[in-house]
């Protein structure tokens, strides 16, 4: 259908003009028109996830530690019970070509479990709930967590890095609509699969696992980011919706005189 035989049909029937510019608003908000924002921290640190003080930074600097200041967008993270491990996992935002040391964790600076050049969220298995002993000395990516919104989110994208094992890495959202459930699908070494979801309060990520095939485990790193509407796209579906709401009043006027 033409533009001219939609403007033609919008004017014939005020009704259905105010649903379209509605339709037309939710449809413009999920189009690729979008702009990401990252809600991953753009520096190197540990994320508070409710497992008491933080680790050490470094024994090379001394500094007292601190936990990294996240986006207003994310109300809290919680650490939780872990299928694979029996126990919590810390979590860290990770990027490659740095040496990172905290505690008994040591990110090397060529790291095959981050990607080069770009922040991730890194869990840390442990064996027990956020203290020593490590699994693999800090290396196994393992770990459940569940992020709470301060808003509905209307379009949220989830990114899984190196996801090597069959049904092991799932996730929970939850919106307005309830939960929606999932797992993420295996992939080569080094893969990247991501899935974007709508109106979400609150994910579950249930991240890799321990042991498997490889007696190593299946260890995952991801990013969430938030999309934003482009401020033309907004303000041109802003004006289709107030030209139509226009048309119907003057066509319900017309009706009453």
């Amino acid at each position: 259908m033409k533009t001219q035989k939609i403007t033609a049909f919008i004017g014939k029937t005020g009704a259905v003009a105010s649903f379209v510019a509605a339709s037309a608003l939710t449809a413009g908000f999920l189009a690729p028109s979008a702009s990401a924002v990252s809600l991953v921290p753009d520096k190197e640190g540990e994320v508070n996830v409710g497992l008491g003080a933080c680790l050490s930074p470094s024994s090379e600097t001394g500094n007292p530690c601190k936990y990294l200041e996240l986006s207003p967008w994310i109300s809290d993270v919680a650490s939780l019970i872990d299928d694979s491990t029996g126990t919590k996992s810390r979590l860290f935002v990770d990027k490659a070509g740095t040496k990172n040391t905290y505690g008994a964790i040591q990110f090397k600076a060529f790291d095959v479990g981050t990607p080069v050049s770009e922040f991730w969220f890194r869990p840390a298995a442990m064996m027990a709930d956020g203290v020593t002993p490590l699994l693999e000395k800090g290396q196994l990516e393992v770990g459940t967590y569940k992020f709470d919104f301060a808003k509905t989110i209307s379009s949220l994208t989830v990114r899984w890095f190196d996801t090597e094992y069959k049904d092991d890495t799932s996730f929970v959202a939850t919106g307005i609509f309830g939960d929606v459930s999932g797992v993420v699908p295996a992939g080569p070494d080094r893969n990247i699969y991501e899935q974007t979801f709508t109106d979400v309060s609150s994910i579950t990520l249930n991240l890799g696992e321990r042991g498997g095939r490889f007696g190593t485990g299946d260890g995952v790193n991801f990013q969430i980011e938030k999309q934003v509407p482009e401020p033309g796209t907004a303000a041109g579906l802003g004006a289709l919706a107030f030209m139509s709401t226009l048309g119907l009043r003057k066509r319900n006027k017309k009706a009453n005189s």
